[in-house]
């Protein structure tokens, strides 16, 4: 595959009726159409979600795209006759959303162990007098350092940017949250050991720029 035809929202899986469609080897027009007529069915697994775009070009005619979860597309293939071409979509379509699943679950464990580790650190920043030196402000000062450390500074801005409701760890990729951990973890006993904001920065650039060039 070229591309995830799995969407990930809110820590769930789904495919959109183009996905589909890319799967099956099949026209868009073709999934909507049996999408629409096993429309009442299908919500039996929740209510599906759907956007409209505006056609192309003058004379065409607007599209619809349907959002399914699992089960709503699991039950959509049983709708499908079987043929070889049908048979294969189906363990494709298996295959595509186990592989999301284990994802989410890898990115769910990184995301609790970082979570204890934040916790911690935030512990030792307010122990240390750092907040107070930092009026306040020590453990967004922090934070900045480590999406620094990480080449993920520009990725936080535009987060920060948006009227995103999700965390911004929550978005980002397992490997990504195992390096924020990482430097969560080292700078946590430097400041256990009284080292201050400034040593701290000027020590672990020269590391993480290292690691880079590796």
């Amino acid at each position: 595959m070229k591309k995830d035809v799995i969407i990930i929202k809110e820590r769930k899986c789904f495919i959109d009726s183009e996905g589909i469609a890319l799967l099956a080897n099949n026209e868009h027009r073709s999934i909507v159409r049996l999408i629409k007529n096993h429309k009442d069915t299908l919500e039996e697994f929740g209510v599906m979600g759907f956007e409209i775009t505006k056609p192309d070009s003058k004379g065409g005619r607007p599209k619809t795209t349907y959002l399914l979860n699992e089960e709503q597309a699991t039950l959509l293939t049983t709708f499908m006759k079987n043929s070889t071409k049908v048979v294969m979509f189906k363990k494709k379509l298996v295959k595509e959303f186990f592989r999301m699943r284990e994802y989410i679950q890898k990115q769910e464990t990184v995301r609790l162990a970082g979570m204890e580790t934040r916790k911690t650190l935030t512990d030792k920043i307010k122990e240390s007098g750092e907040n107070e030196r930092m009026h306040g402000h020590g453990y967004s000062t922090y934070t900045k350092l480590i999406y620094s450390l990480t080449g993920l500074s520009e990725t936080y801005k535009e987060w920060k940017g948006s009227m995103s409701d999700n965390s911004f760890r929550e978005m980002l990729t397992p490997e990504n949250l195992k390096k924020v951990e990482i430097a969560e973890g080292i700078i946590k006993p430097l400041i256990e050991m009284e080292k201050q904001y400034s040593e701290i920065k000027a020590t672990l650039e020269p590391l993480f720029k290292l690691k880079e060039r590796v």
